[in-house]
């Protein structure tokens, strides 16, 4: 029988480039949360997005695009 080990977490991902821009950055965490506020320090600091720019609409594509 096939044991998993529970203590392995699996490793999220999301690309930039899935949600539409023009870049090779990956974002990896462990959480959504985790997803999300890389995506976000990311938008800011290279895509020159204020916190404002990154709209609900936005939020949801990289949700989207988590895997």
């Amino acid at each position: 029988m096939l044991k998993v080990n529970a203590s392995v977490k699996s490793v999220m991902e999301m690309k930039c480039r899935d949600v539409g821009f023009n870049c090779d950055f990956v974002v990896r965490g462990d959480s959504e949360q985790e997803i999300m506020q890389q995506a976000a320090a990311h938008a800011q600091r290279d895509h020159g997005m204020r916190p404002e720019d990154i709209t609900e609409e936005l939020k949801g594509k990289i949700r989207a695009n988590i895997h």
